[in-house]
């Protein structure tokens, strides 16, 4: 019988994303401004620019809504980050008996340490109840996975991990 246990975590904004969302808001006003001024002389072409401005905002403004959603099944885990509820892109896929090490994030743990690929799957990185686990891939080399899982999906995982990594996941 398979064991299957799934759960959605929201990215907060950055900075940088609030600031993305000012801009697209001001920029579609403006752009709005512009084809009203101009609809007396260009008619169903200006229709077709706001149609297409509103259009814009929305797809721009609904990209920087980003969720991350955990997939554990028999101990293998999926994570797929998930964009704007309309694309879904899978940047994680690891077999529980291929993670060499998991626990809870101390990011001052890692810093000096050589990874080639970190990936952060959570609201930030800067959350508390944050956890990692690490495996190696052939294509993208040491990975570091940083989430925030809840109890289920941590237990369902913790089911599927070596002893070994068990015993240091329980040390932390």
């Amino acid at each position: 019988m398979d064991f299957f246990v799934e759960q959605l975590v929201k990215k907060k904004k950055s900075t940088g994303q609030i600031l993305a969302i000012v801009g697209t808001i001001l920029l579609a006003l403006v752009l709005l401004a512009i084809s009203l001024l101009l609809i007396e002389f260009t008619g169903a072409i200006s229709m077709l620019i706001v149609v297409g401005v509103f259009y814009g905002a929305w797809y721009l403004l609904t990209a920087q809504n980003i969720e991350y959603e955990y997939c554990v099944t028999n101990g293998d885990i999926d994570i797929d980050r998930i964009v704007g509820q309309r694309k879904r892109q899978r940047i994680v896929s690891v077999s529980g008996k291929k993670i060499e090490s998991a626990g809870r994030y101390i990011p001052e743990k890692w810093a000096g340490r050589s990874i080639d690929r970190t990936v952060i799957a959570a609201p930030s990185n800067r959350e508390d109840n944050l956890y990692y686990f690490t495996y190696r891939s052939k294509k993208r080399g040491h990975t570091l996975v940083v989430f925030q899982p809840d109890d289920r999906v941590k237990n369902s995982l913790y089911e599927g991990l070596p002893k070994l990594v068990q015993l240091d996941w329980d040390k932390e």
